[in-house]
């Protein structure tokens, strides 16, 4: 599958996205959106938010990258197809089907990390950790930029523990 991400004015991703579907039936579009807890007296809910305003992911097979001259799209980043860590984020993206929900933590030592299959070579780092609205805040690279973001966590046993009691 072939990766590229196209920095769009924020309020034009979700017309472009529809744009270059119909144009392009063989490619996917997806505009990020993060799961969030917010709490409201005392009950948890969650909502969803546009995560990375104005990034538009596109995926296909083909491998030939159109010229895309949209009104709204300001660049390709890149050279074109992504590679490295951002390759791994967008294919990260598209495994969840561009929504970052609750993430697994496990503790080790005295601290918490990432236990999250799909966040493997991302190599994200949790930053605070709300432990009483279980949420955490993830720092990771994307387009050679430090980015955190919010999100909800669900802690399990680190994978270390678990091998040795079977």
């Amino acid at each position: 599958m072939h990766a590229y991400c196209l920095f769009c004015e924020t309020q034009r991703c979700e017309p472009i996205a529809a744009y270059i579907e119909k144009a392009m039936t063989d490619w996917r579009c997806i505009y990020p959106r993060v799961i969030q807890r917010k709490w409201v007296r005392g009950t948890a809910t969650e909502v969803s938010h546009t995560w990375l305003p104005g990034y538009l992911f596109l995926y296909t097979e083909s491998m030939d990258f159109p010229h895309i001259r949209v009104s709204g799209v300001i660049r390709v980043l890149g050279a074109g197809e992504l590679q490295g860590t951002d390759k791994d984020f967008a294919d990260m993206i598209f495994q969840r089907g561009g929504v970052l929900g609750t993430i697994r933590l496990a503790e080790e030592g005295d601290r918490c990390v990432i236990s999250d299959p799909l966040w493997e070579k991302q190599r994200g780092v949790i930053l605070k950790i709300d432990r009483g609205r279980k949420r955490c805040c993830v720092e990771f690279e994307f387009d050679h930029t430090k980015r955190t973001v919010w999100v909800g966590y669900d802690m399990v046993k680190p994978e270390s523990l678990m091998e040795t009691k079977m």
